[in-house]
């Protein structure tokens, strides 16, 4: 991992505990820091506090859904790269996602090597 995203907070909101749990420990091995957060509702409220340097976001979520959550931090001016999650590989989703402001697009199951790449790339740039 590149000097400028070491120590990077990726904020992962994912309501399956098993894949959360599994990124959050890669993540941290690469040098990464992470929170978790399993509902939209709540997603939404802790990235617009501004902390997050990326987001790893699920479109199905509790309480509000991951475009939802998309669609409102981006209205409150969060910058900060989304990589979104999913296990929807229709075009619909890819588009809307892509429309809200996601910066890229992963359908599961992922290589864990590819999204982190992404990750990497996302925040370098």
């Amino acid at each position: 991992m590149s000097d400028t995203v070491a120590g990077a907070l990726v904020t992962i909101v994912e309501d399956d505990a098993a894949i959360a749990a599994g990124l959050a420990l890669h993540l941290k091995l690469q040098g990464y820091r992470t929170e978790v957060i399993a509902d939209g509702e709540t997603a939404r409220l802790r990235i617009e506090q501004g902390r997050s340097d990326l987001v790893l976001l699920d479109i199905s979520l509790p309480r509000q859904s991951g475009l939802w959550v998309l669609e409102h931090i981006r209205a409150a001016g969060v910058l900060a790269p989304v990589i979104v999650l999913s296990a929807r590989q229709d075009e619909y989703d890819k588009v809307a996602a892509l429309k809200l402001g996601a910066d890229d697009y992963v359908t599961k199951p992922f290589a864990l090597a590819e999204l982190l790449a992404r990750i990497e790339a996302a925040l370098r740039r």
